[in-house]
């Protein structure tokens, strides 16, 4: 009995884990750049209950950007968009009926949205405005204990960046432009 209970610890600390490395690359020497395992651990378990794939894993052509908005006391999404070869994307949302600051619950909403080059183009440049690639990984400001967290991910051309913001922060309105997209009730936002 006590070699089946040692053995199922073992198997949970592996899997714990996989799931911290699964979704987030580390940056070794730069703390700027890199989640601590508090956080990797809150958004991996968002992002696996929804069926997520890596970003940070993908093949080096790839381009995505997805936000992961974890509300505390309202349903967890992610919008994840897809840049195809002729500049036109496909934007997929997923909605869970759990809680962003608590368990993520099950997928209840899963769907695709086609946006033309022209609209694909506005998102893009408007995110690189912004900066985007410059910016530090973790939230300069301080966070608050119930409102939402807000994780931009993205992968292009070989490489990846994720920026975690309480609130937002300076790429929520970039954010909200990408999410409306989708056409789902994003009420409440904060």
């Amino acid at each position: 009995m006590r070699f089946v209970a040692l053995l199922t610890l073992a198997l949970l600390a592996v899997n714990t884990a996989d799931a911290k490395e699964r979704y987030f690359a580390v940056q070794p020497f730069d703390s700027s750049q890199q989640l601590d395992d508090f956080h990797i651990a809150w958004y991996s378990k968002h992002l696996a209950a929804m069926y997520e794939p890596s970003l940070w894993r993908t093949p080096p052509n790839t381009e995505i950007y997805r936000v992961l908005w974890l509300r505390t006391f309202d349903a967890p999404m992610v919008f994840r968009l897809t840049i195809k070869p002729d500049r036109s994307s496909e934007l997929v949302t997923k909605r869970t009926n759990g809680q962003g600051g608590y368990e993520p619950g099950r997928v209840v909403v899963d769907q695709a949205t086609q946006i033309d080059k022209d609209e694909t183009q506005i998102l893009l440049a408007t995110l690189m405005r912004l900066k985007f690639w410059g910016a530090q990984t973790k939230d300069p400001e301080p966070t608050g204990f119930d409102g939402a967290q807000w994780v931009i991910e993205s992968v292009k051309n070989g490489k990846y960046h994720v920026v975690s913001r309480w609130g937002g922060g300076e790429f929520k309105g970039w954010a909200l432009l990408l999410m409306r997209k989708s056409g789902e009730d994003l009420q409440p936002i904060y």
